[in-house]
């Protein structure tokens, strides 16, 4: 029964662990004093049409912004455009509202809370984009946000600016399609693949075209993004088909397009077998197959979707990734800096899910040992030759406890596993892959800082773990944005986090306000800065592969009271 749930397992685990202008006229309207009480303001684009914004202020200075929610950059991917690359929003006529949100694009947790009235729309018109900025007529560094979910959630809503827009930056946050809507393909002209790749570029395109006009400067673009968002950043990076004028750095937070999940290798026999899913007939046929899919409703096709898990493919028809990223990489000649890194224990959520899949599989643990539970866990490793997994057995393991049941005593392991299958060697190798092209500066860290707000289990609750989330996978993002109450300690992360990350933006180096020197990689051991309640420097990244285990404080992740 556990070699069989094993099997049946790695699909969910994986998708599990896969969780905002050339202008002719610009004008801006102020309805009274320029101050966050006043109500609107407009901008004119040039071929499109004129939006209309609302203001806001920022979280410990109260300094005022212009926001702009869901401005429309592409088509909506719905009817004939589905599975297809974006194509570029037609002009509009009347004065758009973007006081609001637009449409997030549809999964099934969001879908299932729409009334039958809300249902009968498009729900499928959801490539809009966010700008945040102060000043219409500066040329400010931007900043352009990729969100995680694990390609198959997300959306511009769940990222507010109010922190980050204290510095003098632009934010823009696009949305991009996620899940089947936007990942299924057949590498072929009706079903091409990587179409949330290509959103991303009309996205990009649009910055070039109008982000002059909110107060940007389109020639000092960031790309960042966090898990899922670290390979969108990886795919725009390292693609053939990126054009050099879209951005000039970028920040990739946990993850990169080197982690076993980031990439889908059957997208064939995903299409195929999520055509049989919906009913459609014929499905060996790519053209009968794209023509009942694309007339597929959006909660059918999610509702049969939800065990899946996606990501980007290798081959896709238009060749936005033609080749493995090792030998795109390998090919890379532009001068970007790169800073990335990860949270101290970022792949626990890879550990929960897992806890999940054997609990509901098994119901007791006495039943599988740890050894029969750490080859869950490998398997997502995908490594067919058993070295790492030989590796990571001795590394992490002594045989007897590889034999016994004592989960409770694996679990700094077990912490210290998942973090490096998932998270900590893919970003590690991204990192030094990156320096040995010696291209462009590289800054590598590691977020140590434990907060009084976490993420963990944030989708479902966490109560029911015998293990605390430890710095959670997306836990810097509580500093980036404004999603949580801060307290005093935890503001102090926050503002040195938005320093760290703007100054990146601004001058391709990260620094502090104290002037503390962040030093970039020199080699493949560092140094590596870590985030914590002060930053510090640090050399010999490899040690935090087993930072858990090594970790005096370990005991106190474990959860007493609830066995494992």
């Amino acid at each position: 029964m556990v070699f069989s749930f094993i099997k049946t397992f790695g699909v969910l685990a994986m998708r599990i662990v896969v969780f905002c202008l050339v202008a002719v006229l610009a004008v801006s309207t102020f309805h009274g004093s320029s101050s966050s009480t006043q109500s609107s303001v407009t901008v004119d684009l040039p071929g499109q049409g004129t939006i209309l914004g609302a203001y806001g202020t920022t979280s410990w200075t109260n300094q005022t912004f212009m926001k702009f929610l869901g401005i429309p950059y592409a088509e909506s991917p719905s009817r004939d455009l589905r599975f297809k690359h974006a194509v570029k929003k037609l002009p509009w006529r009347h004065v758009f509202d973007a006081t609001t949100h637009g449409r997030r694009c549809p999964v099934i947790t969001t879908i299932r809370e729409l009334k039958e009235t809300e249902l009968s729309q498009d729900l499928e018109d959801c490539l809009n984009l966010c700008v945040y900025t102060k000043n219409l007529t500066d040329l400010k560094p931007v900043m352009f946000y990729i969100y995680g979910g694990g390609f198959y959630n997300g959306s511009n809503i769940d990222h507010p600016p109010n922190h980050l827009l204290e510095k003098d930056i632009v934010l823009v946050v696009p949305n991009y399609r996620v899940g089947a809507l936007g990942w299924l393909s057949t590498r072929t002209e009706n079903m091409p693949g990587n179409a949330p790749i290509s959103d991303l570029y009309v996205a990009l395109q649009w910055v070039q075209d109008y982000i002059h006009l909110f107060g940007g400067d389109p020639k000092q673009v960031t790309i960042f993004g966090q898990s899922a968002g670290t390979t969108m950043s990886g795919s725009l990076l390292f693609s053939p088909k990126t054009p050099e004028t879209y951005f000039q750095r970028s920040i990739q937070q946990s993850g990169s397009i080197f982690s076993s999940w980031a990439i889908t290798r059957n997208p064939m026999e995903q299409a195929e077998r999520i055509c049989n899913a919906v009913g459609c007939k014929f499905c060996e046929n790519i053209d009968l197959l794209y023509v009942c899919l694309r007339n597929v409703t959006v909660p059918k096709i999610l509702e049969v979707t939800e065990q899946e898990s996606f990501s980007p493919i290798i081959g896709d028809f238009y060749g936005i990734l033609p080749r493995e990223p090792a030998e795109l990489i390998a090919e890379l000649n532009r001068s970007i800096p790169l800073m990335t890194g990860f949270t101290k224990h970022d792949g626990s959520f890879v550990l929960a899910s897992v806890y999940d899949g054997v609990k509901a599989a098994i119901g007791n643990f006495s039943y599988i040992t740890v050894r029969q539970f750490t080859n869950i866990i490998m398997d997502m490793a995908k490594d067919n030759t058993g070295l790492a997994n030989n590796l990571l057995f001795k590394m992490l393991f002594t045989n007897e406890l590889l034999q016994s049941t004592d989960h409770k005593k694996a679990l700094p392991a077990y912490f210290d596993l998942t973090n490096i299958v998932s998270m900590k060697s893919p970003v590690i190798t991204l990192a030094t892959r990156m320096l040995q092209k010696a291209l462009a500066p590289v800054y590598l860290y590691s977020f140590d800082y434990e907060g009084s707000n976490t993420r963990f289990g944030y989708e479902f609750g966490n109560e029911h773990y015998p293990f605390e989330g430890g710095v959670h996978h997306s836990n810097d993002n509580i500093y980036l944005f404004s999603t949580h109450k801060l307290n005093e300690a935890d503001t102090k992360v926050a503002k040195n986090m938005v320093q760290l990350w703007t100054s990146f933006a601004i001058t391709g180096k990260p620094s502090l306000e104290n002037n503390m020197e962040i030093l970039p990689m020199k080699d493949e051991d560092g140094p590596y800065f870590h985030i914590n309640s002060d930053v510090t420097n640090d050399y010999d990244v490899l040690k935090e592969l087993t930072v858990t285990i090594d970790d005096p404080e370990n005991y106190k992740l474990d959860r007493p009271n609830i066995e494992f």
